[in-house]
């Protein structure tokens, strides 16, 4: 790792790295892009952890893991007018690398450059990346964090198991007590593994990397969903809550009813076996 508040220069551009931020400076200007693409002389990017950075050629990436991963690259060539390309490329190196959801990354890479169209060298971009982020060690983001994406937080899931409770009061001790089981649930690897499958094939059908699948309704020959549902159920409690996740599938209480089509099912099946292990 490079020493903090350390201050270089890539083909004119001034670029200073601290604990916390990144600051890269140049005339005429920069093209900045990440979530837009805007036009600067200077631009300053918080970062959430110590930064690793690597140079290849015309191309020096900064990657930070801190609280979640974060990745900048500057191409010191002039290469304004390919910015678009260069940051689809960044993209997908990282995500390869990493292993994570595009849709969760995308947003942490912000690529810098010169402005024009001389070019940029995608292999010096790959080996930057690749050397800056390989002393990185990674855990990712939880299934926690993914579901919560989709709006699925435990409080969520605690309401959805009560709205389906029969012959008994829902208090606040039976509240924490299914707010157990399910953080139990989730500390099973087998559990997080159906969780994140569910969560990645609807991510991959969403973007069209599978096709021939229509999520804007939950068609009769997708069952896929329901053999995930059941096995995160069984997984939990057995062959008991296979049952009770159909009750779960059929009504969608709560949240579920708000999921795409695999997720809805794999978060009925968690809820169905964590409400069969309460009433064991």
């Amino acid at each position: 790792m490079k020493p903090l508040n350390e201050k270089l220069n890539l083909n004119g551009a001034e670029i200073v790295i601290e604990s916390d931020l990144v600051r890269v400076r140049a005339e005429p200007g920069l093209v900045i892009a990440s979530r837009t693409i805007k036009m600067s002389s200077e631009v300053t990017l918080e970062i959430s952890g110590p930064p690793e950075v690597a140079c290849a050629g015309k191309v020096l990436s900064v990657f930070s893991a801190g609280d979640f991963p974060h990745v900048i690259v500057v191409c010191g060539e002039r290469c304004g007018d390919r910015i678009p390309e260069i940051l689809q490329l960044a993209v997908s190196e990282v995500t390869s690398a990493l292993g994570l959801l595009r849709e969760i990354l995308e947003p942490r890479v912000t690529v810098v450059s010169m402005t024009g169209d001389d070019g940029f060298s995608a292999p010096d971009l790959r080996k930057s990346i690749r050397l800056s982020s390989q002393n990185m060690l990674l855990e990712g983001p939880g299934v926690e964090e993914l579901l919560a994406g989709h709006g699925v937080t435990a409080d969520a899931m605690i309401d959805a198991g009560m709205e389906l409770v029969v012959g008994v009061e829902v208090t606040d001790e039976l509240r924490e007590r299914l707010g157990s089981e399910i953080k139990r649930a989730l500390g099973d690897l087998n559990v997080r593994v159906l969780l994140a499958a569910a969560l990645h094939i609807e991510d991959d059908i969403r973007r069209r990397r599978i096709l021939g699948v229509d999520l804007t309704d939950d068609p009769a020959y997708l069952y896929s969903d329901e053999v995930i549902g059941m096995a995160v159920a069984n997984q939990v409690a057995g062959t008991k809550a296979i049952f009770n996740f159909k009750r779960y599938d059929e009504e969608k209480p709560g949240v579920i009813g708000e999921l795409g089509p695999m997720v809805d099912d794999a978060v009925a099946g968690l809820i169905a076996g964590c409400m069969s292990r309460l009433f064991e």
